[in-house]
């Protein structure tokens, strides 16, 4: 099943053209033809399905025969990263996690970041392109890079994973039975020693991750996972 996506599809209508590129991907990439049945969806939840009516490098349509509501599979999950000095792991993570489920990512901005700048527009694109291949309906939303100090989140719970020596609980054992929870992931120094104590006196609760020290991606990736698979509905 091909999945597309518009923010701009209107549930009243009873047809969607789509812009000149996604018209010519369909028209020369994907050689779709007329009635053929493609599925797309807003990035909020709904899911369309219909086929195609006019087909064209400059335009195509889709007649909408049928809409459905979803319901996300997992409780909302915030994961707020400092993205890594090669864009490349912080893209594969952007991808996986949008694959997951993840709601919400923050890139932030700490003390021994080494990477202090991001593409929005590229990163959005990433998680299109994801959300569309899992054929998902909810559209993680991201944030600009955030200075940690400036940091906030909607969530109910909130996490942050760190390697130094001070006390911290496992994130396995407090994560679950959260109904919505952040998680913070540091740079590849991690985090600081005044960076852990801000954390606290925020009552945010420090996590470790199980006993092998991880990549700033794969920890990321790990631990959105973790909260996805315990909280799931």
């Amino acid at each position: 099943m091909q999945q597309f996506y518009s923010p701009h599809i209107d549930q009243n209508n009873s047809t969607f053209t789509f812009d000149e590129q996604e018209s010519k991907h369909i028209a020369r990439v994907l050689r779709k033809v007329s009635g053929d049945h493609i599925q797309l969806t807003d990035g909020k939840g709904t899911i369309f399905g219909g086929n195609l009516e006019v087909i064209s490098v400059k335009k195509c349509c889709v007649h909408i025969a049928s809409s459905k509501k979803m319901t996300p599979h997992y409780p909302y999950v915030h994961m707020a990263v400092a993205p890594t000095k090669s864009i490349d792991r912080f893209e594969w993570f952007l991808e996986k996690a949008t694959e997951m489920g993840v709601q919400r990512i923050t890139p932030i901005l700490c003390a021994r970041s080494e990477r202090k700048s991001i593409k929005l527009e590229r990163c959005a694109k990433i998680t299109i392109a994801a959300m569309k291949q899992s054929l998902g309906a909810f559209l993680p939303k991201i944030d600009p890079l955030t200075p940690l100090h400036e940091f906030k989140t909607d969530a109910v719970k909130t996490f942050l994973a760190h390697c130094a020596d001070f006390p911290k609980d496992p994130l396995k054992a407090v994560v679950k039975n959260q109904a919505s929870v952040c998680i913070l992931i540091g740079p590849e120094g991690d985090f600081t020693p005044s960076e852990i104590e801000w954390a606290n006196q925020q009552k945010i609760v420090a996590v470790d991750l199980g006993s092998s020290r991880l990549r700033t991606d794969t920890a990321a990736l790990a631990a959105c996972h973790t909260a996805l698979l315990l909280n799931e509905a």
